[in-house]
């Protein structure tokens, strides 16, 4: 059994293998750079127990030192990271590995490919397949679909529907037409005004595709498979 939690933007809860990670915490109610729509689904002292932390890139609303920070320091998680990414964190170097694209690692149990992405504003961006127990789960991370996406094979595909140097609904789309999944999670999408998409449209229209079963989080949610 495998659960996955939308947390907000592209900040989930993965529980997989007896093993709980998350990605991309960002959890500031109120961040300086726009007004957040929709508030976080959790902060820091809620959570008592994380193994991983996966960081996409750089960026601050994906990378924000102050919450890996508290989180890593509470939990003693391992961070994964590209190095972009780990330049801008305060994490114990034991506690840090470096995300290279086609990397994989076996830690913990779990199996994690770190896979290319496409975000021509980033130094270096990454997405993540994490696998145990014969489940798998694709992490996008702020990427643009791209033709390697053809090679992805997993159960769970979580993906970026908002556009602004990301995929698009009809990017996802196109995504999910190359990636070959059970399920689609929509991320990364009305957090802000600027990403603002239509969820209702991108349900539909993954459906009618006959590709990948929709599966429309509101943040706080989970769904287990």
């Amino acid at each position: 059994m495998a659960f996955v939690k939308y947390l907000g933007h592209s900040s989930f809860e993965i529980r997989m293998g007896g093993r709980i990670l998350y990605t991309d915490p960002w959890w500031d109610p109120r961040p300086l750079h726009g007004e957040r729509l929709v508030p976080p689904g959790i902060q820091v002292e809620q959570i008592k127990k994380a193994d991983m932390i996966l960081i996409s890139n750089e960026a601050p609303d994906h990378c924000d030192n102050f919450e890996v920070k508290r989180l890593q320091e509470k939990t003693f998680a391992q961070v994964l990271a590209p190095e972009p990414a780990l330049a801008k964190l305060e994490v114990n170097p034991r506690q840090r590995m470096t995300a290279y694209q086609d990397d994989r690692f076996h830690v913990m149990g779990l199996d994690i490919h770190v896979t290319k992405a496409k975000q021509p504003k980033s130094q270096y961006p990454v997405g993540y397949i994490i696998s145990a127990g014969g489940q798998s789960v694709y992490f996008a991370g702020a990427t643009y679909e791209f033709y390697d996406m053809h090679h992805i094979n997993v159960d769970c595909a979580i993906l970026p529907i908002g556009g602004r140097q990301t995929m698009d609904i009809f990017g996802a789309l196109n995504a999910i037409r190359m990636i070959k999944c059970k399920y689609v999670v929509p991320m990364r999408y009305n957090t802000f005004k600027l990403i603002e998409a239509n969820a209702r449209e991108f349900e539909l229209k993954a459906q009618k595709s006959g590709k990948a079963s929709p599966v429309m989080l509101r943040v706080g949610e989970g769904f287990d498979f």
